[in-house]
């Protein structure tokens, strides 16, 4: 019998929440996608990114794709080891790498974490960009076409950033292809994207949503898993976070016509 998939969003370091998520979903009955950004975002000084991405490297029957939060996190610990390479990068205000991080909610814990723990930095640095699911579906981090750019088909981008991600200074040059957004607003945009490596639809994070469930683009050929998950990330004061079935949630069927 075929198992459901269950796509994750999101996560953003609330790992209490995410194991209440996932409570619904035994780990032998679906297959578990997720969707990346573990890190920043959660309880300061819990460690929940490591904790959470700790859940997905070890849960059975899943899969995972790396987020813009993830490689800042493996770019912060590559500084801390003596890095060079982004000594002198400041931002248009001024603010340095570890600046930047710290006021995108960073956490020193997370960072600690991940240096002592080889097992769980491979297993990120492993991490791809893209994953092509069995129906045809693409499960990637961000609503962007850049990963376009890098390569003609899923292995021949994910096989880039597995290169990258084995240099000194590949985190931040893999870092710069998630962070566009909104890319799939635009329909035809979407189409060409789709068509580009042969897929029938694609699922990511990354851009916030307001809805209960998932939402869904251009109908159904694009659905969006960052339903505002962690309780500790608040965008405006007293923002509450979304309902967790807006990011966590069974994949729908294929559109009619998908492809």
């Amino acid at each position: 019998m075929t198992r459901a998939t269950l796509i994750v969003g999101d996560v953003q370091g609330d790992v209490d929440r995410l194991r209440e998520a996932l409570e619904p979903y035994p780990e032998n009955q679906v297959d578990t996608v997720f969707l990346g950004d573990f890190f920043q975002g959660g309880e300061p000084g819990a460690g929940g990114g490591a904790a959470a991405a700790r859940l997905a490297m070890t849960r059975r029957n899943s899969y995972s794709v790396l987020g813009n939060h993830d490689l800042f996190l493996l770019v912060m610990v590559e500084r801390s080891r003596g890095g060079d390479q982004l000594g002198a990068w400041r931002t248009r205000d001024g603010l340095s790498i570890e600046d930047l991080w710290l006021s995108r909610r960073g956490d020193w814990a997370d960072l600690n974490a991940v240096e002592s723990d080889t097992e769980l930095e491979a297993w990120l640095r492993a991490l791809p960009f893209l994953v092509e699911l069995e129906d045809g579906t693409l499960a990637q981090h961000t609503d962007d076409d850049r990963y376009a750019e890098i390569g003609d088909t899923v292995e021949a981008v994910n096989s880039a950033v597995r290169a990258w991600l084995a240099t000194r200074g590949g985190a931040f040059q893999a870092l710069r292809y998630t962070i566009g957004r909104h890319g799939f607003d635009d329909p035809e945009r979407l189409r060409r994207y789709l068509d580009h490596f042969g897929v029938r639809r694609v699922v990511h994070g990354h851009t916030p949503h307001w809805d209960d469930v998932p939402i869904s683009f251009h109908g159904g050929l694009a659905v969006g898993y960052d339903g505002r998950f962690s309780r500790f990330w608040g965008r405006a004061e007293g923002e509450e976070p979304g309902p967790i079935g807006a990011t966590v949630a069974i994949l729908p069927p294929l559109p009619v016509g998908a492809g």
